[in-house]
């Protein structure tokens, strides 16, 4: 008698496991899926601290500095930027760049990492132009502002020299 009632409880357990998915409550709210839309078509401003990382070290020192910066997105992918940075070396480096912005925003993480490449004008006692390609990542919160890290190399013609930058964007 015993076996007959394990085996019964055991086929009525059993049974009950493939019965398949419980209904869905149809009053239930359904949530949208959370992505990030700060990455639509428009302009920011964006403030910035850096350093510059000159490659000749045999003549100048890293040195550390700030800036500001403009950008317009066409697209959600493709944007320009200017920017302009002041730098603590001997005779003060003064970085005017324009650059084409490549972005991949990852809107699941409010994530966008990018390239950037262009040209630039500097001045540090003499005045030359320079180009630069360089990478980043832009980081949203839910307001759309947002915290961005890149670092650029500068092709010049009295020394190359890598800019890094650490700072917010707010977008209007």
């Amino acid at each position: 008698m015993k076996i007959l009632t394990t085996l019964l409880m055991t086929a009525a357990l059993a049974s009950s496991a493939l019965a398949g998915p419980i209904a869905k409550n149809p009053k239930a709210p359904v949530l949208p899926d959370p992505t990030c839309e700060c990455f639509a078509p428009g302009a920011a401003i964006g403030f910035f601290g850096g350093a510059i990382l000159p490659n000749d070290r045999g003549g100048s020192d890293d040195a550390l500095g700030g800036g500001l910066l403009a950008e317009y997105f066409f697209t959600e992918n493709i944007g320009l930027q200017g920017s302009y940075g002041i730098y603590a070396t001997d005779s003060e480096h003064h970085a005017f760049d324009a650059s084409l912005v490549l972005r991949a925003p990852i809107k699941s993480l409010c994530l966008a990492p990018y390239l950037l490449a262009g040209g630039g004008y500097s001045v540090n006692g003499t005045s030359e132009g320079n180009w630069h390609v360089g990478g980043g990542l832009d980081y949203r919160f839910n307001n759309c502002s947002g915290i961005f890290a890149d670092g650029a190399y500068h092709f010049a013609e009295a020394g190359d020299y890598t800019i890094v930058r650490l700072g917010v964007k707010i977008p209007f």
